[in-house]
């Protein structure tokens, strides 16, 4: 079983029709996606325990990032202009395996958030709200 490793896995985010890698991340994460069930129990059903079953869908969840802030990055600037002018925007994320695997997403929605604090760099975070579950899990 293979071990792959952190260093060299990219976030990517659509420029100009292009994904692109943004620069100086120290982390990418996927939560948030969820098998969506219903209560399915019944009055006549035996035993105690609730009964729970899928709808068939599934919640996309969201993708975060942070890094360090770069103003003149062009991939960080478009992290801006997504949060200004709201659009839909393809987004990836490329691992260090040896295929390597990309997994493909649509993003809905984008947040910024830039932190200064004294004795550290100028860091950023982002979450990206997804509206599809990547395309090649």
């Amino acid at each position: 079983m293979a071990k792959i490793k952190s260093k060299g896995t990219v976030f990517q985010i659509e420029v100009s029709s292009v994904l692109t890698a943004v620069a100086q991340l120290t982390d990418i994460s996927v939560s948030g996606v969820e098998v969506e069930t219903f209560d399915a129990t019944t009055l006549d059903q035996s035993g105690a325990g609730k009964l729970l079953s899928q709808t068939g869908y599934t919640e996309p969840g969201e993708i975060s990032l942070s890094g360090f802030f770069d103003p003149d990055d062009s991939q960080q600037n478009e992290i801006t202009s997504l949060a200004k002018t709201p659009a839909e925007f393809d987004c990836a994320i490329v691992f260090t395996d040896a295929t390597p695997t990309t997994w493909q997403f649509l993003g809905a929605g984008i947040s910024l958030d830039v932190t200064v604090a004294m004795g550290d760099a100028v860091k950023f975070s982002s979450t990206v709200a997804l509206s599809s579950l990547p395309s090649t899990w």
